[in-house]
């Protein structure tokens, strides 16, 4: 049996075969922008639903998350067993079935808060009852049970042994063996005080109060594993709480070294941290109104070294050399780190603190180098550009409108692309051909038939790229990196042909990773710019047939349909590489002790480089005429901004981390030069031949062009360039 679909995943999701493994998980798809899920993982799913689907709704995405964690199930909630505040659920008709007498109440008490402070790891259910598969709530006898075996070991201490006072909880003795006028003392008794008086009561009483003298071991038995160090070594001439602890104490004596030779008398001050237990060196205990015990006859107790633990001499447990945190620092470390520590606490290696500024930039009174303030930015965070996904949401749009009117099916018909023939490089793809529309009768959600679809779209007409069948971003990819080499050198604009051809080299020799990724979204970004100059190619079926064309003259629909297609697929792999890169650059340029050299500032220019094309691209949309089809909630506006910030960012890193050349102006004739020795940076700046006054008009007066992506060149790369910005 397959594993049931959740009904909201499956509202946004398309699920496809079971896979091969044994994982019971499917393909999935999702409906909206047509990325693929292979393994199926449902946390996969819901992080792309609640966070990177671009073409979900904030209010589908609201109502998602309300419906994924059962926000709208209120009966479910009410419907929970009674929990304690910071304890596991209680059972009451198990606590009210039977007449708890004083000492029994003690036991079950002790019980119920160490299952509270162990914080008890057995799963629960969403109701907060036993999970799946359990049968019914153990047998009184069961629950009262208490497992000493691992509670007198100094690797294993009692998590309540930091718990030096009593908890606030009252022992009310229901039933009492005898009529014993006890001392009522002006002040609440200790913990230790109330076990001597208990021990004085149950010597006190006659030999035939079995009953009793069981509880009173049980209760013992309680004290001993919530705090071993209030247990009184008088105690332990008891029978019955001897044979209690007895596994206990040979458990312990089995792991540590056994004395057998007799027992030398007890010392005036035991070591701390231990305690060697005796029976000729107990004492009685001193009570206020001391009463005559009756007679007992303590049973032998083996001699054993054991693991008890004592308290210092000031009540608290001694201190480790690195202490813990407090529960006031502990929630402030908790809350800087889902803020994130600013960039200057993490070059400096300073502790980062809450506000902003924060405390240790705040201090800063007169900063030398450091002159940007207190930044907690995050690179992934502040641009966003490929992750909006508008190519993305164009492109499933219009594939979800092809598939509810017309009947597609892939015949094994292959398409060529490329954006250079004459390279003899191609994008081989499979498509989809149209079988004529759908009958309206058997898709409601086609409402009106449209009958241009059987002009459009005849039989056997190509409609689309098979995205089920093949991984178009992946092939895509691969194409890119064929035609790097090619897109570089067709490059149009002067500055970028030089930073591209030098980043080249310098990746060649020095294998920066980093830059190599530069490089690829650099491609990627040259390929959403060259969205409509494809040249499609319809592969023949036989050898002696003649292949066909696929242009914007003859087959419109279908061209448009493709180039989106591919498009989109650029986006994606853009979207995935700017996002490595971004992470890798923060994280490098972060730290201290990671050399960096010159070939950061190339990987920068071009990530700006590519940042001022695709600023273009959303400044394009705000006309007229491109806003009616704008496919997202957001508006272009909100990412046109984005390159001043990252742009002022990474120069202050730069600047920081000395990566960043020194420049000037040259007096004779204005052109920019450096004062760097490396013989890549002097010769790069030297065939850039590019002047202050141009670089700074650039920067100040840029002029938009609708059919110019080139238009904003240097807006952004002007930054890291010009001399005089710290």
């Amino acid at each position: 049996m397959g594993r049931r679909p959740n009904p909201t995943i499956l509202h946004f999701f398309e699920r496809g075969e079971k896979l091969s493994d044994n994982s019971n998980r499917y393909h999935h798809r999702c409906k909206a922008c047509g990325e693929d899920f292979p393994k199926g993982r449902i946390d996969s799913l819901t992080g792309h639903l609640m966070k990177r689907c671009p073409a979900i709704s904030e209010a589908d995405r609201i109502n998602a998350c309300l419906a994924l964690n059962g926000m709208g199930s209120a009966t479910q909630r009410n419907a929970r067993p009674h929990v304690q505040p910071n304890g596991p659920p209680v059972d009451l008709a198990l606590m009210q079935q039977r007449d708890w007498t004083a000492l029994e109440t003690l036991a079950e008490v002790s019980r119920q808060i160490d299952l509270s402070e162990k914080h008890d790891d057995r799963p629960q259910n969403a109701n907060g009852g036993a999970p799946d598969g359990q049968g019914p709530p153990p047998a009184p006898h069961a629950t009262e049970r208490f497992e000493l075996q691992e509670q007198f070991t100094l690797d294993n201490p009692p998590s309540a042994y930091t718990a030096i006072q009593p908890k606030d909880k009252q022992v009310h003795d229901q039933s009492s063996p005898a009529d014993v006028p006890l001392p009522v003392p002006d002040r609440e008794l200790s913990t230790e005080e109330k076990l001597q008086a208990l021990a004085l009561l149950q010597h006190s009483s006659p030999p035939s109060s079995l009953p009793e003298s069981a509880n009173f071991t049980v209760a013992a038995a309680a004290t001993a594993r919530l705090n071993p160090s209030l247990l009184d070594p008088q105690l332990l001439g008891d029978d019955e709480v001897a044979r209690a602890l007895g596994p206990a104490l040979e458990a312990a004596a089995a792991a540590a070294a056994t004395e057998s030779s007799p027992a030398p008398p007890p010392p005036t001050s035991q070591p701390w941290g231990e305690i060697t237990y005796s029976a000729a060196g107990l004492q009685a205990p001193i009570v206020a109104n001391p009463i005559a015990p009756g007679p007992i006859a303590p049973g032998p107790i083996a001699l054993n070294k054991g693991g008890f633990r004592m308290d210092t001499q000031n009540g608290a447990k001694a201190r480790h050399s690195r202490a813990r945190f407090d529960a006031d620092r502990r929630k402030e470390v908790q809350e800087v780190r889902k803020i994130g520590a600013c960039i200057r606490c993490r070059i400096l290696r300073k502790n980062c603190s809450k506000g902003h500024p924060c405390e240790t930039c705040r201090k800063v009174l007169s900063p030398r180098i450091w002159r940007s303030g207190c930044v907690r930015t995050k690179f992934t965070e502040q641009l966003d550009l490929y992750s909006a996904g508008v190519q993305i949401v164009l492109a499933q749009n219009r594939i979800n409108s092809l598939r509810i009117a017309l009947a597609v099916s892939n015949r094994g018909l292959t398409v060529e692309a490329s954006l250079f023939p004459e390279t003899g490089m191609f994008v081989n793809v499979e498509v989809f051909q149209s079988d004529g529309p759908k009958d309206p009768s058997l898709n409601p959600e086609a409402s009106v038939p449209d009958t241009s679809f059987a002009d459009k779209w005849p039989p056997n007409q190509v409609i689309m790229l098979d995205n089920d069948k093949e991984d178009v971003p992946a092939k895509l990819e691969m194409y890119m990196r064929e035609m790097l080499h090619e897109l570089v050198h067709r490059e149009k604009s002067h500055f970028m042909r030089v930073t591209l051809e030098t980043a080249i080299k310098l990746a060649q020799e020095s294998n920066d990773q980093l830059l190599k990724k530069a490089l690829e979204l650099w491609g990627l970004v040259e390929i959403l710019d060259r969205e409509r100059q494809w040249t499609i190619m319809v592969k023949p079926t036989t050898p002696d047939a003649q292949p066909g064309w696929i242009n914007a003259e003859t087959d419109q629909e279908t061209f448009t349909t493709i180039c989106l297609q591919f498009t989109a697929a650029a986006e994606r792999k853009a979207a995935a590489t700017s996002k490595s890169l971004l992470t890798g650059m923060q994280r490098i340029l972060q730290d201290s002790k990671t050399k960096i050299d010159f070939s950061m500032f190339f990987t920068t220019m071009i990530l700006l480089n590519c940042v001022e094309k695709t600023t273009w691209s959303f400044k394009a949309w705000e006309q007229e005429g491109l806003q009616a089809m704008w496919p997202l909630e957001k508006e272009p506006a909100n990412f046109t901004h984005q390159g001043y910030v990252i742009a002022d960012l990474l120069r202050m890193l730069l600047a920081i981390r000395k990566a960043l050349p020194r420049t000037r102006v040259r007096e004779a004739d204005g052109m920019l030069v450096t004062d760097e020795h490396d013989p890549i940076v002097k010769s790069y700046f030297e065939d850039l031949h590019l002047t202050v006054a141009e670089i700074q008009a650039k920067q100040q007066h840029p002029q938009f062009s609708p059919t110019d992506s080139r238009s904003y060149d240097l807006l952004f790369c002007s930054t890291l360039l010009l001399p005089g910005q710290d």
